[in-house]
């Protein structure tokens, strides 16, 4: 986790502040029981200026702000499924969008479940070509001893 400066962004959305009486930073195992699939801790943070996609996501420590490393997000956001139609942004009540998963988790979704779904068409090839082998097989009549002795005697 890197501390952020907080104006070089605009707030997008506003989370809980998570406060601690440690004196030091608590660490990525110390913070991980409290914020799993917790949202509502999250800070959304865009540059000024900057597009959607640049959206940064971000949590409050004490009243400093560090962004959230591949651990965290893969915590907090471990409840969201990536479905058929799903759109990486939502609009907020007051009209403005933001991300739904940080960019650089939802990349790492849709390559995990792109090899998923690769895998599970090559397993699904297997069966077809086991199934095609096995109605070849029935087709075609087994060459018995009965067989032989009634064809050529």
């Amino acid at each position: 986790m890197k501390a952020i400066n907080v104006s070089e962004f605009d707030i997008i959305k506003c989370g809980v502040e998570f406060v601690t009486t440690a004196v030091a930073r608590p660490g990525v195992d110390d913070l991980l029981p409290h914020m799993e699939r917790n949202e509502s801790y999250v800070y959304w943070m865009q540059p000024k200026g900057g597009a959607i996609e640049q959206q940064l996501a971000c949590i409050c420590v004490n009243g400093t702000y560090y962004s959230l490393n591949s651990k965290l997000e893969k915590a907090i956001f471990r409840n969201v499924r990536l479905t058929r139609d799903f759109q990486n942004f939502e609009r907020l009540v007051d009209g403005t969008r933001k991300l739904v998963i940080p960019q650089r988790l939802f990349q790492e979704k849709l390559r995990t479940s792109n090899r998923v779904r690769r895998t599970a068409a090559r397993a699904c090839a297997r069966v077809r070509a086991r199934a095609r082998a096995a109605a070849l097989r029935a087709e075609t009549p087994r060459l018995t001893k009965r067989y032989f002795h009634r064809t050529f005697p």
